[in-house]
């Protein structure tokens, strides 16, 4: 952003006064044509200065004398007053503007303050670890990293011990053992001799068939998912189960005899059940038997679908690492939305920032007007009346904003802009640049 090198109410360095010309003063008025034609607003005079420019002159005629050209009249003065007053009315209105400006842009940078020490407390955020630890955000990320790390290592060596299985079969899977259910409540309602044509009668057989059977599935599924996730635990490089060497290797054993008795129990179920309802509807032996195979087989393989799908999904590295992305994620997702928020704020306060300056340089640029007008009718009234001399003192070149034309210059103070302008300047990291300080 350009620095402000200059303020508005600077003065140059004081030139020296000529000495007052000794000359005697002859009166001279403004031609009756150059009235008659500014009366009619064609000019040189403009109508509404017409009245204040003979005041002026008449003024001179009074005093009767040469005067020095840097030193105004009482009326020179008064018409330099009321310029001076437009000036400080024009200030007046910007520096309202300007104060609102200030006012939200001290809102917008408090918010910000408060929005980035949030952000900087979101590293130190408590997570649970895999093992039910306490963790902050950014021990959890650092694990996570070390663990992606092996991951990847042995990933790249051609292991296939974490080896993914598609996602929507993981989802899959725990309703496919729902299909165990109907076999087992039919197969149960059998042995407790439920009667289908007259429930009424058979309440009591009913509920223990239901029971039994959502006690049977349930355990189906909690069995195949326990030891197919806890074997995954034995996986080698190959994705085989390497049983360690031992009384070590019990629970693993346990869990596979287990497995096996659950899935092909299911399958005998289901056999057993297609072939007595074959033979009570009055089909051969063998038919029934080809089909209680069949459906046993598809039981036993959903049951292996299920095992297989939990044994074969990751390792226990990739499951640690799905439970750190799964805590790390809302973290990491409220730490975007308070990075863009802090982002738009601080495009916000960049907004209000320029627009404060344009609001400073429009106020200058209005105060100058009346100055200048003011210098403007002096000047005018010189020239008729010629009291001052035909050369005027004028203010030097290098004056910046130049408030009028004349010496002595006419000057405003703006301290109060300059002092809003100064407000505009966050030192916060993240905002806007600095906005260097008006020079004094």
């Amino acid at each position: 952003m350009a620095t402000r090198t200059s303020r508005p109410n600077s003065k140059p360095s004081a030139a020296t006064p000529p000495a007052a010309d000794t000359a005697e003063y002859v009166q001279q008025d403004v031609p009756k044509d150059e009235q008659r034609s500014s009366r009619t607003g064609r000019g040189p005079i403009p109508k509404k200065w017409l009245i204040t420019v003979k005041s002026l002159v008449k003024e001179q005629w009074r005093i009767g004398a040469k005067r020095p050209a840097n030193r105004y009249s009482n009326l020179e003065a008064t018409v330099t007053a009321k310029g001076v007053t437009g000036a400080e009315e024009a200030r007046d209105k910007g520096a309202k503007k300007l104060s609102k400006v200030v006012e939200q842009f001290d809102n917008l940078r408090a918010e910000l303050i408060v929005l980035k020490a949030e952000l900087l407390q979101i590293p130190t955020l408590p997570v649970a670890g895999p093992n039910g630890e306490v963790l902050t955000a950014t021990q959890a990320e650092a694990r996570m990293a070390a663990v992606q790390a092996v991951v990847t290592k042995e990933t790249d060596e051609g292991s296939l011990k974490h080896r993914r299985v598609s996602r929507w079969l993981v989802r899959l899977a725990p309703f496919v053992v729902v299909l165990d259910g109907p076999v087992m409540l039919w197969f149960c309602s059998q042995i407790f001799n439920v009667n289908w044509s007259a429930l009424s009668q058979s309440i009591i057989p009913l509920i223990t068939s239901g029971v039994f059977a959502v006690l049977a599935t349930v355990a189906i599924a909690l069995a195949l998912h326990k030891f197919g996730r806890d074997l995954k635990a034995y996986k080698d490089n190959r994705g085989h189960i390497s049983l360690p060497s031992g009384q070590a290797k019990v629970v693993p054993l346990t869990f596979i005899g287990l497995s096996v008795s659950v899935t092909l129990g299911s399958g005998v179920v289901m056999a057993y059940r297609i072939i007595s309802e074959s033979l009570s509807a009055g089909s051969d032996l063998l038919g029934g038997s080809i089909l209680g195979v069949f459906f046993a087989i598809i039981v036993i393989a959903l049951n292996v679908v299920i095992f297989a799908v939990n044994y074969r999904d990751g390792s226990t590295q990739t499951d640690e690492l799905d439970h750190h992305a799964k805590q790390l994620l809302p973290v990491r997702l409220t730490e975007r939305q308070f990075e863009e928020k802090a982002e738009k704020l601080t495009t916000r306060l960049k907004r209000l920032q320029s627009a404060g300056f344009r609001i400073y340089d429009a106020t200058v640029t209005k105060m100058s007007e009346p100055l200048a007008a003011a210098n403007q009718l002096i000047l005018q009234a010189r020239s008729y009346h010629q009291g001052c001399g035909h050369e005027a003192e004028l203010v030097p070149s290098g004056s910046e904003p130049v408030y009028g034309a004349l010496l002595p210059m006419m000057s405003v103070d703006t301290s109060v802009l300059d002092n809003l302008l100064k407000q505009l300047n966050p030192v916060e990291d993240g905002q806007p640049e600095q906005v260097q300080a008006v020079a004094a």
